[in-house]
């Protein structure tokens, strides 16, 4: 099968999980922005393309939510659904791609491959999204409600790669709600203080569900995650902040 129909097949599959980011980076385009330490050599030495995989909006929670009424079992044994379904619909991509016998490799932005890929560098190189000041990307349409799940590396190249984004740079005109909206003020017209905010949240369970400062943000306000989902990518990112607590405290 020809690489860009291998392609078409992927997108098909991983929309129908939910997954409705699914974006290809020409490799050479991320060795060029990339630090040493994150680069495709030690994962994939042929690499020719990255399949840049995440979801926008509310519709894969509810793809999600389908899935564990029906398979209550995977509901008990996985603790971090998001990551856990993830890996499991990404295996099915796996298969398809020994089947086509390409050449590939899998990472994600949490467990042990969380700092194999700059995924945030990623995202601006496929087009998904431009820095805002409230750390994450921000895209034209679902605004900062994007989640990047993973990426595959592969020998695959395609006939057309996504971009940057062009004439998108919507937080300098912008009234920043997100600044004042913040109840620990770790949100400025420098960007956000990340230490300042984990900190606060070890302290306090003023934000232990919610992002005020996200919230607040005027771009995709149709496409916010719902109370349920946002509690639940808070309480694993806090998990993590908790585990390295020491060092944390030690900044």
């Amino acid at each position: 099968m020809k690489p860009d129909l291998i392609y078409d097949h992927i997108e098909r599959l991983l929309n129908s999980y939910g997954f409705n980011i699914v974006t290809k980076v020409k490799a050479v385009a991320y060795k060029k922005q990339i630090k040493t330490s994150r680069k495709l050599d030690g994962l994939l030495k042929d690499a020719e393309s990255i399949i840049l995989v995440g979801f926008a909006g509310k519709e894969f929670w509810e793809i999600l939510q389908t899935y564990l009424e029906e398979n209550p079992g995977f509901k008990i044994r996985s603790e971090d659904w998001i990551d856990e379904y993830t890996k499991l619909r990404f295996r099915s991509v796996a298969g398809f791609l020994d089947e086509n016998k390409s050449e590939y490799d899998m990472v994600f932005p949490f467990g042990p491959t969380a700092f194999q890929l700059d995924f945030m560098k990623l995202g601006k190189l496929a087009g998904v999204g431009v820095d805002s000041l409230l750390g994450v990307l921000i895209n034209p349409e679902y605004g900062p409600w994007i989640s990047l799940r993973g990426a595959i590396i592969t020998n695959l190249e395609f006939n057309y790669f996504d971009k940057p984004l062009k004439d998108f740079d919507p937080c300098p005109s912008c009234s920043k709600p997100c600044i004042s909206a913040c109840p620990a003020n770790t949100v400025s017209s420098k960007g956000w203080d990340w230490e300042a905010c984990m900190k606060y949240r070890l302290t306090t369970d003023t934000c232990e569900t919610n992002c005020a400062s996200r919230r607040a943000c005027p771009y995709g306000e149709e496409h916010q995650y719902t109370e349920e989902q946002l509690a639940h990518h808070h309480k694993f990112v806090l998990r993590s902040v908790r585990k390295h607590r020491s060092k944390l405290l030690e900044l």
